[in-house]
């Protein structure tokens, strides 16, 4: 007959096994930056106003440096986002998939066009990808010391980075009252495993209304 562990070895397991993870808000910032991950195989949810689309996603990034993302979903099959040649500060050449146009759809029917244009959107989309991705092509993003909200660049453009709450985030200001950030949740060894693309429209710090847009990835 086995006889039952001593307390104290209990108490070792128990502890061994639910081991808490540093605070993110301790760590390295441009460390956590480096842990976003943008390619790969998982799960979508593109929330609009009231509308809500789940799929399954596909992300890579080109030998041409395209961000491309599929996504199939049930019901209307595979459409796909290209975000051009993430080298080049400024995409030439641009055309629109059938995500994209998804996308500026519902910018119409919701009325957010009238605050920033699905084109507008899509190229301040594809700068928070490129920030994100730049190491992946040798860029490098100019960081300054680190504080509470510490600030990036990539070509000019500015992004602010903080960790809140076991959360990461990259705020961009597109102009007073709009702005977009990029969420990552649940911090593995290497990478984190959800993100959360979010766009606000004339919000306040102190609203915790839901986005106008959200597109979050589960890898």
């Amino acid at each position: 007959m086995l006889k039952p562990l001593p307390l104290f070895l209990l108490l070792l397991t128990s502890c061994a096994l639910f081991k808490t993870r540093p605070a993110l808000e301790s760590m390295d910032l441009e460390k956590l930056l480096s842990s976003v991950r943008l390619v790969g195989e998982g799960r979508g949810r593109l929330t609009l106003g009231g509308r809500q689309y789940v799929f399954g996603v596909d992300s890579v990034l080109r030998e041409n440096h395209d961000w491309v993302m599929a996504v199939a979903i049930p019901l209307h099959g595979e459409e796909v986002m290209i975000l051009p040649d993430l080298r080049a500060a400024v995409a030439e050449g641009e055309e629109t998939e059938s995500f994209e146009a998804r996308i500026a759809e519902e910018f119409r029917n919701l009325g957010l066009d009238r605050s920033l244009s699905s084109a507008e959107f899509m190229r301040e989309l594809r700068g928070l990808v490129r920030f994100t991705a730049a190491p992946l092509w040798g860029s490098l993003r100019g960081c300054g010391p680190q504080k509470v909200v510490s600030e990036c660049q990539l070509d000019g453009q500015k992004y602010g980075i903080e960790a809140r709450n076991q959360e990461f985030f990259i705020h961009r200001s597109i102009r007073p009252g709009v702005g977009l950030e990029l969420v990552a949740k649940n911090l593995t060894e290497s990478f984190f495993h959800q993100i959360d693309i979010r766009l606000y429209i004339n919000r306040t710090q102190q609203e915790t209304r839901p986005p106008e847009f959200s597109l979050e990835l589960f890898w």
